[in-house]
């Protein structure tokens, strides 16, 4: 490229900071301008004679078609042929966290419960943030931490054998059951036992206090009725996706915990009140109780026995916790205190905030029994999409649904609530992953109708010779493609930098519209020249070939036709 340098990031960090994609020209840094008719490129220089000599040399460049300049801005427009040879290299991403352990903590579900729509999102957004992240060169372990002990399950029991008792079955009666009724049936316990809780509070206390100590009493009924909430769990992962590398349990790091804050007495943590605490608010955060009075880990003591537990299996350089924006305030404490305990662990913790999800109509709530489960909405979307979709079978239908609820999800930065909209998500026009199938499904269309021998997934194959634009004269909706294309491994990399899956959802949704407007107003197989032809059949199969790589990273099947 003579004097112009690699697409580069600012630097690789694994942070969650601004980050922008930058063409390094003559020790310039430039960046898309805001608005596209303004260049390709731009960079702001003081003028005078610095930028005058700049401008000289840009405009030499064998890739530039012109230079222009609009106060302190230097503007680039890259040549035709330039952006049509970078169709041989959409899809090259380049490896910039090559060598980074990245250890994603996501889902979260608690044993004994039914999976709501909550976890749904941090389960649909951890596995786009690992698939991200492997893209970019990171090896990557995902991990899957869940509450299997505690007041929840003693709730759980609890209100599920009273109900056990009303029916007059057992919980071997249940065993014949689907794992979806298993699954509800503990929800319903949990709700029951959350709601009489207080005019039953010692006899719930006193179960939970035996789960703890592993009474033989319960460890029959808790082994099974956990296990069912495994079993159920590993449905929807299968059916979203999503493997994990190792289930982490509360029940299992719980002892390790204790022992790590009773180590760190004195330096870390101290006693008031008869519990052991974190006092955050001597940096400015605030004071955490790590061991209750009576002896029992908390949430936060637990932590600590994770984070070791981990590092131990995994030594992260970044470990990057998906949990809903209200835990902010605990990540920090917890953040803080494992830094305190072992130095080693600064700069690794990282809490990617993530906004709630809320129907169109409503918030949900597990805790007042308004639990709008994942296979409700499964349902629901599935419902939907058939309306749509009335020929094809199930198989395709399931893609389409489970397409439209992660595009939903992923469209919208980490940070803010989701508001899904049923209609909305599964819209053929609009901002949709049903949308983003159709037009992958599009290209592979006008590809098969080629009648090219085998045809390829990709451009791979659609051409025996380098392709030359020389006398063609490219339509204004073409080229808008190749401007927009051409991005995609810069967008891949500052995905993977900001843990921001959202930005491959609007580079995709961008390059469809784009793609479409083409479609809708040139023929592609009877276009008036060979030469027409064969590029806009190469630059079809390569908008496919983005398509399905971009689909691919927000776990969205690509599919064939629809």
């Amino acid at each position: 490229m003579g004097e112009c340098g690699a697409y580069m990031t600012n630097k690789t960090n694994l942070t969650n900071r601004t980050y922008n994609k930058v063409m390094i020209i003559n020790g310039i840094k430039f960046e898309h301008p805001e608005r596209e008719e303004w260049g390709d490129l731009a960079a702001f220089m003081k003028p005078g004679a610095e930028a005058d000599e700049l401008i000289k040399k840009l405009e030499k460049l064998e890739f530039v078609e012109s230079v222009t300049r609009a106060g302190g801005f230097v503007n680039i427009r890259l040549k035709t042929e330039y952006l049509v040879e970078r169709l041989e290299k959409e899809a090259e991403i380049e490896k910039g966290l090559k060598g980074k352990m990245v250890m994603v903590e996501f889902a979260h579900p608690n044993t004994h419960k039914e999976l709501h729509i909550g976890h749904m999102r941090t389960l649909i957004t951890g596995e786009a943030v690992a698939r991200i992240l492997e893209e970019s060169g990171a090896k990557v372990f995902r991990a899957n931490y869940q509450g299997d002990i505690g007041p929840h399950v003693a709730k759980s029991i609890w209100g599920t054998m009273k109900i056990l008792s009303e029916q007059n079955k057992t919980l071997d009666d249940w065993e014949k059951e689907s794992l979806i009724a298993r699954a509800h049936l503990l929800g319903e316990g949990y709700i029951r036992g959350n709601v009489e809780y207080e005019e039953n509070k010692e006899e719930i206390d006193a179960l939970n206090i035996s789960l703890y100590e592993k009474d033989p009493k319960w460890m029959v009924i808790y082994a099974q009725t956990r296990k069912w909430s495994l079993d159920y769990y590993d449905e929807f992962y299968q059916k979203f996706g999503t493997r994990f590398d190792k289930l982490y349990f509360e029940s299992q790091v719980a002892e390790a915990g204790k022992k790590n804050v009773m180590d760190n007495m004195g330096k870390v943590f101290e006693k008031s009140e008869g519990a052991i605490i974190f006092d955050g608010e001597k940096y400015g955060l605030h004071k955490r109780v790590f061991i209750t009075a009576a002896g029992m880990p908390t949430y936060e003591g637990k932590e600590v026995g994770l984070a070791f537990a981990q590092f131990q299996d995994f030594a992260y350089d970044k470990i990057i916790h998906v949990v809903a924006n209200e835990q902010a305030g605990y990540f920090k404490v917890i953040i803080k205190a494992l830094e305190m305990i072992d130095s080693n662990m600064t700069g690794r913790q990282y809490h990617l905030s993530m906004g709630m999800v809320n129907l169109v109509g409503g918030k949900i709530s597990s805790r007042k029994g308004e639990v709008i489960t994942v296979d409700g909405l499964i349902n629901e979307v599935k419902e939907a999409a058939r309306l749509l979709m009335k020929d094809y079978d199930e198989k395709i239908v399931e893609a389409v649904s489970l397409g439209a609820i992660k595009y939903s999800v992923l469209k919208t930065q980490t940070a803010i609530n989701v508001a899904f909209d049923l209609k909305q998500s599964v819209a053929l026009d609009g901002n949709s992953g049903p949308y983003l199938q159709y037009t992958y499904a599009r290209t592979r269309s006008v590809v098969r109708k080629s009648q090219i021998p085998n045809p390829p997934a990709g451009r791979a194959g659609l051409k025996s010779q380098k392709l030359s634009i020389e006398h063609l004269e490219l339509s204004i909706e073409e080229l808008n493609v190749l401007r927009w294309i051409y991005r995609y491994p810069e967008v891949v990399q500052e995905a993977a930098e900001r843990y921001a899956p959202n930005l491959i959802c609007n580079f995709l949704y961008e390059l469809s519209q784009r793609y479409n407007s083409f479609y809708n107003k040139y023929s592609i197989l009877n276009a008036q020249s060979s030469k027409e032809r064969e590029f806009r059949l190469i630059m079809t199969a390569a908008v496919g070939e983005v398509l399905k790589k971009g689909l691919n990273l927000l776990g969205i099947e690509a599919l064939e036709r629809m």
